[in-house]
């Protein structure tokens, strides 16, 4: 079928869109067709997006009226276009009241979903690092109740959550689905609203993402219409598989279509064949896939630089960012932030200006704002809890750290913590209407309870009757430790004044980006810059019996590029940055050698650029 028909196919349907063939103009001259074309009422479709940013995309998209193949008039628009998270939080509002969830649902974000489902390990009878397996399974969300000891943790967790007003990522999908099957009502409602069901980035989605989907379609199957790319499925880490695009045929039987978008309008031939190259060595499950057509057909080859250290890699980096400049946006790759520090050097004392999508400096702050939430309000249970851990891990804590290695400390470290996870019992139980009120009832039971209650007395006790910012901050030292060295404090300090201002000022776009190699799905740019490419960065050896995601992700990395793509490994660098000491043994060059991944490359398709030291 033509490019320009695809929009139309009949449901279940897959588009099997490689990197810049079209997905997202695919999607919204779909939405177009199905309004303007075919006079499907707008509140019965539903687009489903991966991020909120690309369902902002997809609403501009079609609010483009420069663009008439695309545009709809804003009183036709679909009012759905929502990531399916927001969906899943929607039904479940529907539904609070039954629940006994209140209004104002609070999401659980990664920083304390740990500390909670340890928390319920324990309350469950089970030690602490027992809420892997728990965590592990709802990230996977393929949730069978069983008697077992994750079903039992779970259970502990979901009341811990509910007593909060509050669910996590995972339950906002789990719990909507648990709804849309027990209440034939609702589920009827949502199915009048998905009977055309479109959804992107159909390679990242989990289990219980897939289930779904499946109960909004399972009466609407004519009107599904997805799309997605399994070379481009990089997030196992959160649950998300391939599997279910490469059964797509077998899911949804004999009646499901999937056809490939075979012309590439963002890469040109070198780019995107030798970055298939690597996927088609390193992962033998993808699918199959044609030959691609061009836009543009030649380019200039891809350059793979070998460096002779990190310093070096960071000059050619500012090299060929400076020569890019003014007329191409440059976009750098990395695996970790370490990665980055020296090509960041480099660009400011350059003062070229840029944006760094890295890791919030420091957690020192962040961790002020939530005492600071839990002090306008104590009943704030989360906010008490995060503060809670810091005080354990605390100078003031007597409780053993994390690295101990004896078996009698690890014991006493996870005593201590089964105590402040008792805490919640008195919450679940009805003794207590939160965490802190848990605490002042228990504050005579027990030494640590009486520690804790006193410390966090005298926070909450200053902060109401006093101005003063001396003793106060002598206490928060005291008891939260959010820095244990004035360098910690500092140097956490200047990196926030640092992201919010050297990173170019506010509301100012950069033609030059840098992020993790994570961070750059979705995203172009005409140049493009990936360093770190050696064994052991990538693939990772921790990881090694996971190259395929680990070729996927370098593939995704490599089809951001429009028209320079540069690969850079190099013969040495600091041991803080990858990790390992690459100085095994005197006299012999570094133990440091370029990612099996860049010998995949045809010859035909890059160049090698051999960079001196001197």
């Amino acid at each position: 079928m033509p490019n320009d028909e695809l929009h139309t196919l009949i449901g279940p349907a897959l588009l099997l869109a490689g990197p810049g063939t079209g997905k997202t103009y695919q999607l919204a001259k779909r939405v177009r067709y199905l309004i303007v074309e075919k006079k499907v009422p707008p509140d019965s479709i539903t687009v489903i997006t991966f991020t909120t940013a690309a369902a902002q995309n997809m609403r501009n998209r079609i609010s483009d009226d420069s663009k008439p193949e695309l545009y709809i008039p804003y009183k036709l628009q679909p009012r759905m276009i929502c990531t399916m998270h927001s969906y899943g939080y929607r039904i479940i509002r529907e539904c609070a009241g039954e629940l006994g969830l209140e209004d104002d649902l609070r999401i659980v974000h990664d920083d304390l979903r740990p500390i909670l489902i340890s928390d319920a390990a324990q309350l469950a009878g089970y030690s602490r690092d027992a809420g892997e397996k728990a965590a592990d399974c709802r990230k996977f969300g393929n949730c069978k109740p069983v008697d077992d000891c994750r079903c039992h943790i779970c259970d502990f967790y979901k009341r811990i959550l509910k007593s909060c007003c509050a669910l996590d990522y995972d339950e906002q999908i789990l719990l909507a689905c648990d709804l849309l099957k027990n209440k034939p009502d609702l589920l009827l409602d949502h199915r009048a609203s998905t009977k055309h069901l479109l959804v992107d980035e159909y390679q990242d989605i989990n289990a219980a993402q897939y289930i779904l989907i499946r109960l909004l379609s399972e009466t609407n199957m004519e009107g599904l219409f997805v799309v997605g790319d399994d070379d481009q499925s990089i997030y196992s880490w959160r649950g998300g598989s391939p599997k279910y695009i490469r059964q797509f045929e077998q899911d949804f039987g004999n009646n499901a279509k999937v056809v490939p978008l075979q012309k590439s309008f963002r890469c040109h031939k070198h780019i995107l064949e030798g970055a298939l190259s690597i996927v088609e060595v390193f992962d033998c499950e993808r699918h199959p896939k044609e030959n691609f057509d061009y836009k543009i057909e030649e380019g200039p080859k891809i350059k793979i630089h070998n460096t002779p250290s990190d310093e070096k890699e960071a000059k050619e980096v500012k090299k060929i960012v400076e020569n890019a400049l003014p007329s191409q946006d440059v976009l750098v790759l990395f695996p970790t932030r370490k990665f980055s520090i020296a090509i960041i050097n480099e660009l400011k004392s350059a003062k070229i200006p840029f944006t760094a999508a890295l890791n919030l400096p420091g957690s020192g702050l962040p961790l002020v704002s939530t005492l600071a939430a839990w002090l306008a309000n104590p009943s704030d249970s989360l906010s008490l809890r995060r503060c809670l851990e810091a005080f354990m891990e605390g100078p003031s804590s007597e409780v053993p750290s994390r690295k101990v290695q004896k078996a009698e400390k690890k014991e006493a470290r996870e005593m201590a913590f089964g105590l402040i996870s008792l805490l919640w019992n008195d919450v679940l139980e009805g003794r207590a209407s939160n965490l802190w009120g848990a605490l002042c009832l228990g504050k005579d039971k027990n030494s640590l309870f009486s520690l804790v209650h006193n410390a966090f007395k005298s926070l909450i006790d200053q902060y109401n009757s006093s101005t003063e910012f001396g003793a106060f901050s002598s206490d928060l030292a005291k008891y939260i430790a959010p820095w244990r060295k004035i360098d910690d404090f500092l140097s956490e300090t200047s990196s926030w004044v640092d992201f919010f201002s050297t990173n170019t000022p506010f509301g100012q776009d950069s033609n030059v980006r840098l992020m993790t190699l994570q961070s750059a799905k979705g995203l172009e740019a005409k140049v493009v810059c990936i360093v770190g490419l050696e064994e052991d960065v990538i693939p990772r050896k921790a990881d090694d019996g996971n190259l395929p995601e680990q070729s996927r992700l370098l593939f995704v990395s490599m089809t951001r590029a429009i028209n320079e793509l540069h690969l850079f490994h190099a013969r040495k660098r600091a041991g803080n940055v990858v990790l390992k000491n690459i100085y095994k043994k005197e006299g012999k060059p570094p133990d440091l050698s370029h990612s099996r991944f860049l010998d995949a490359i045809p010859k035909e398709h890059c160049e090698l650029c051999f960079h001196r030291t001197y």
